[in-house]
């Protein structure tokens, strides 16, 4: 097999996307992962230009992020010059679309859009040139559900655990969509595959865990509940946590009264008290005490402080993001923000959905008090430019 070098490059972390992280591992590193367990490996790299010219070879885009289900549902009937084609279940709405759109009506697929035909995605994997697109089928489980909120009150949801997934990680949209893909894939697997895994949880932690999978030297108090989990080695829960569908990595420390769903913590970070995540991912090291987050990426290293707000929903319309060098509309009016590395948020700062912080900024809010004099009298003051000014009326 063959991984093209794609060179593509994510903000706001401005590396590879073979580096970017989906549950705390590099996406090489989960590619190479995925073939193994198909009995494939990497035998060297091309550039883009240069696929295809090996008509018996297999290529791989650096920028996907392939489920080993997904993979092998399409080997089984794909053959010389097959491309991979892979129907969601449900369709996705809005965020950006970066894989070429194209039907499937009749045992056929298609690359342009066809009235009454069932859409699919296609992905950058393919035998030699790669013409005849070959579709991979959904399987998992599947619902349904009333959106609450604003923008959905009474209107149906549709949701999915599938064990069959894609996603080409170009932007940090990317990120969240393919960190969703890998846990519902985690939980799938010790939900089906490995029945046992759920069971033996349960059996060294009868008071809290549903169908989680907990790893060795975990310290989990008896009031925690955590539903679809995964955790590594060595994490502490404290009381009244709530996690649902979430993975925590190695080391990962989370307070009291933190609630998560749907979300990545990863390696050594810290979650504060009363906390809530939802739809997010949190990188290694990271230390969030922030009250609340849902739909974001938080990269490694970063410190956000209680009461920095990391905005979530646009109520003017549909949130817009950088993509290169243009501002695409993503479709929705609820997503999150993206931190590079090493990104630090004082107490009262505030960043508009869909922004992206680059790495290593730190930001402070207006009014936050730098200079306090050694000889201070007590009485009344207010913050104006870092220092503290005297009230008036008042000494």
């Amino acid at each position: 097999m063959l991984r093209v070098q794609t060179g593509t490059i994510v903000s706001p972390w401005g590396v590879p996307a073979a580096e970017i992280k989906v549950l705390g591992v590099p996406l090489a590193a989960r590619q190479d992962a995925t073939l193994a367990r198909v009995g494939l490996r990497v035998e060297g790299s091309v550039a883009p230009e240069e696929r295809g010219r090996e008509p018996d070879a297999l290529y791989v885009d650096d920028d996907l992020d392939l489920a080993a289900g997904t993979l092998r549902n399409w080997l089984k009937r794909a053959g010389a010059g097959a491309r991979m084609a892979l129907a969601e279940r449900p369709a996705r709405l809005g965020e950006l679309e970066v894989e070429p759109q194209a039907w499937y009506r009749d045992g056929e697929v298609g690359a342009e859009a066809l009235p009454g035909s069932e859409p699919v995605r296609l992905l950058g994997v393919q035998w030699g040139g790669g013409e005849r697109a070959v579709r991979v089928d959904p399987l998992g489980f599947t619902g349904k559900g009333t959106l609450p909120g604003p923008f959905g009150d009474g209107q149906t949801m549709e949701w999915a655990i599938d064990v069959r997934t894609g996603v080409t990680v170009r932007h940090w949209v990317h990120v969240l969509r393919a960190t969703y893909a890998a846990i519902g894939v985690g939980i799938w697997e010790q939900l089906v595959l490995a029945p046992w895994s759920s069971l033996y949880s349960w059996l060294r932690w009868p008071l809290h865990p549903r169908a989680a999978r907990i790893g060795r030297g975990c310290q989990i108090h008896p009031t925690a509940r955590l539903e679809g989990c995964i955790l590594e080695d060595g994490v502490h829960v404290g009381a009244y946590s709530v996690l649902r569908g979430c993975w925590v990595g190695q080391g990962t420390h989370i307070e009291d009264h933190v609630t998560a769903r749907l979300s990545a913590i990863g390696p050594l970070a810290h979650v504060g008290n009363y906390s809530m995540f939802n739809l997010s991912t949190i990188g290694e090291r990271s230390s969030v005490g922030h009250i609340g987050a849902q739909a974001s990426v938080i990269g490694d290293g970063c410190f956000v402080s209680t009461f920095a707000t990391l905005h979530d929903l646009n109520l003017r319309g549909n949130v817009r993001v950088r993509f290169g060098e243009r501002l695409v509309d993503t479709g929705v009016p609820f997503l999150g923000v993206a931190l590079g590395h090493g990104v630090r948020l004082g107490a009262g700062v505030t960043i508009a959905s869909g922004r992206e912080v680059p790495n290593g900024v730190h930001v402070v809010a207006e009014g936050a008090v730098s200079r306090i004099p050694a000889d201070l009298r007590p009485g009344n003051y207010t913050a104006s430019g870092g220092r503290l000014v005297p009230e008036s009326g008042h000494e």
